[in-house]
């Protein structure tokens, strides 16, 4: 028996056969493409919860009673004194241990300045329950601002008179708004700075004598004071 096959049938087996296997690709298919994602950013340097520092810098207190209570302390004494003879106006250096908590957002603050002045040492307590602040991780940056309560008492320098060396003589208290800056150069360490207002300060102080000619001398009142500060903190 005798087949024959045309070249005709031959070429349309061939092309039915390839289009029956699994891997061929159809012409018409548009070719497969391949993406990648981009590759997250840094996180940058994180901020801590919990933070301990220091700053050291110097704060300007001005105090001066009102005149109405001089006029009233001249009528009753027959004195001719005037508001000028008690006003206190101190320029002190300033060590300022610091207490942080909670990081971005709202947080708590807590200072204990201590404050040494040509003739008295000032310790105190600020108490900041306003508070708040944005952490910026790219530029490992936290800006705040903060408001709150400081209250210091009053100690004299060492003087020739024992009655009046290093016995506490007064009280100050102020209201004070502040705006920082804390920077992360690395992880859980910051520098931080810091610029204080107090629209709100009042106090007296009983200064002891300069020498057996002097006597002591009150001064305060009420008025303001500013400070500024710099320091390290670890967060």
């Amino acid at each position: 028996m005798r087949y024959t096959v045309s070249f005709r049938g031959l070429v349309g087996v061939v092309a039915a056969l390839a289009l029956l296997q699994p891997g061929a690709a159809r012409a018409d298919e548009p070719a497969a493409t391949v993406t990648s994602s981009p590759a997250p950013r840094p996180e940058g340097r994180r901020m801590g919860w919990l933070g301990l520092g220091v700053r050291l810098g110097f704060t300007d207190l001005h105090l001066a009673p009102p005149a109405s209570w001089v006029n009233a302390f001249n009528d009753a004494t027959g004195n001719s004194s005037n508001a000028s003879d008690y006003t206190l106006s101190s320029t002190a250096r300033t060590i300022t241990p610091t207490l942080h908590l909670g990081g971005s957002g709202y947080f708590f603050k807590l200072d204990v300045p201590i404050s040494f002045a040509s003739r008295f040492m000032t310790y105190g307590v600020g108490l900041y329950p306003l508070n708040f602040g944005i952490y910026i991780p790219q530029a490992a940056l936290f800006p705040y601002g903060t408001v709150g309560v400081l209250t210091s008492v009053v100690q004299s320098r060492t003087t020739w008179d024992p009655a009046t060396s290093d016995k506490i003589i007064g009280a100050l208290v102020q209201a004070r708004v502040a705006a920082g800056l804390k920077y992360f150069p690395m992880h859980g360490l910051a520098l931080s700075g810091e610029v204080g207002w107090s629209p709100w300060a009042g106090g007296v102080l009983f200064l002891p004598p300069f020498d057996d000619h002097d006597a002591t001398h009150t001064q305060g009142g009420f008025g303001s004071a500013w400070d500024v500060s710099l320091g390290l903190e670890w967060l």
